[in-house]
């Protein structure tokens, strides 16, 4: 735009300077750019909000997660805790939901182990071997070993690709190594042999086969197992893990010291989303509303209090108000901690029902992960929403880009024409001066 005096006329016509129009194109810009500027930012506002609450819902879906019949741990009513005596075994679980209340007792009296066999001591691992072949079977299969032309590195690297059973050299003093043979796995199935043709290394020798494969043999709760692993994986889940002979046991009781606590963290956590959802969809003429359609979180808050107020069990005889659970006329829950406690002691199955339930009848912990689940999936309520207000703020940006456009035209051609003006004032001006000297002139003769 043209910058100075762009006045119509020179001396002693009206002025429109270029500050003028400045603000008169703010003055345009105000009424046409700042509504749709502020539509953006309240949009913006409420995706915002809209971010903060799903990040709560997924608080609450964590928390909830503990009582998913489908969750890929373990829940809150299957957790177990344990106590064990003796030091002959050790007890691990990597899924406790099939674990049971009650005590295994064990007692192993030989431990698995491997073969091992030891060659005659080897004082340079680098030297050419004598030509001869070295035999090892395992089971049925035998693998043969030339010695011709190797050193015994170079037959320790061409055993180590077969997976059957393991070679090394190990250094057993000084200047002193041995080549040592063990089977691959502990137990009898993984005995090996070795024999040796046109060579001695000593394998043969009766002091060679140092450690003989065998199983672990054990009793667990007065069954016997003769097994070839140390480890023992039980139906339920348990794995016992023998490390020396003697006796254990292991004692499993319900863990319920954490499950009214998880209950009232879940409480306290829907108590939040309701707080946080009311202070974005109330509002007044004062104070409007951050979220104007509310229509979505309700629909959410609905669907949330109807998973919480339904009936569960197979025979729809629970509910949450049985154990000491109620809303109050705020919408809030809460949660009565004497009566869930005397409930968790007294009716345990029922609770586990009623939160976890079964693949026929899930419960409300299961139910209400589904549903919160669901917000974020590809047509979930918080996406479909997430996607309308970004559609929006979209085409407000744009709306603001071609109405700004639209103005800078206006106004340049506007600067463009007023210097035009001026131009063309200015040169009739001097005319009517030229003409005004002729005929003051011709006056005064």
């Amino acid at each position: 735009m043209a910058d100075g005096i762009l006045g119509l006329g020179s001396s002693g016509s009206v002025d429109l300077s270029s500050e003028l129009i400045t603000k008169l194109k703010t003055a345009e810009s105000t009424a046409t750019l700042d509504p749709i500027t502020e539509e953006i930012e309240d949009t913006q506002a409420e995706l915002d909000a809209l971010t903060e609450i799903e990040t709560m819902v997924l608080e609450l879906l964590d928390l909830v997660d503990d009582f998913d019949l489908y969750t890929s741990g373990t829940n809150a009513f299957d957790e177990i805790s344990a106590t064990t005596s003796g030091d002959s075994v050790t007890f691990d679980a990597t899924d406790s939901s099939k674990l049971t209340p009650g005590t295994i007792s064990v007692s192993v009296s030989q431990l698995a182990q491997k073969d091992v066999y030891q060659s005659n001591t080897i004082s340079d691992t680098t030297a050419t071997m004598d030509s001869g072949t070295i035999t090892i079977t395992v089971g049925e299969n035998s693998y043969d070993f030339s010695t011709d032309g190797k050193t015994y590195e170079s037959l320790v690297t061409e055993m180590g690709y077969n997976s059957n059973f393991e070679a090394s050299l190990e250094q057993v003093g000084d200047d002193s190594y041995r080549l040592v043979i063990k089977s691959s796995e502990t137990g009898e199935l993984n005995a090996i042999s070795i024999s040796q043709t046109d060579i001695d290394l000593g394998f043969e020798d009766e002091d060679s086969h140092v450690l003989t494969a065998q199983n672990m043999q054990a009793t667990i709760d007065g069954i016997s197992y003769d097994v070839s692993s140390n480890k023992v994986t039980m139906a339920n889940g348990l794995i016992i893990t023998a490390t020396t002979t003697g006796d254990s046991s292991i004692t499993m009781e319900r863990d319920t010291s954490t499950l009214v606590s998880t209950i009232e963290e879940v409480a306290d956590k829907y108590n939040d989303l309701v707080d946080l959802v009311n202070s974005y969809i109330l509002g007044d003429e004062d104070d409007p509303a951050t979220i104007s359609d509310s229509s979505t979180l309700k629909t959410m808050m609905n669907s949330i209090k109807e998973i919480l107020f339904g009936s569960y069990g197979l025979d729809d005889e629970e509910s949450l108000f049985k154990y000491g659970i109620s809303f109050d006329s705020d919408g809030y829950l809460n949660v009565d901690s004497t009566e869930l406690t005397e409930a968790v002691t007294d009716n345990y199955d029922d609770l586990k029902e009623l939160f976890v339930g079964y693949a026929e009848k899930e419960g409300i912990g299961t139910k209400l992960k589904t549903y919160l689940d669901s917000l974020d999936s590809l047509d979930g309520l918080f996406t479909t929403y997430e996607d309308k207000l970004n559609d929006r703020i979209d085409t407000l940006n744009e709306d603001y880009e071609t109405a700004s456009d639209k103005l800078d035209e206006k106004y340049e051609q506007m600067a463009t024409q007023f210097a035009e003006y001026t131009v063309l004032i200015t040169q009739m001006e001097t005319a009517f001066e030229s003409l005004k000297l002729i005929i003051d002139g011709s006056s005064d003769s």
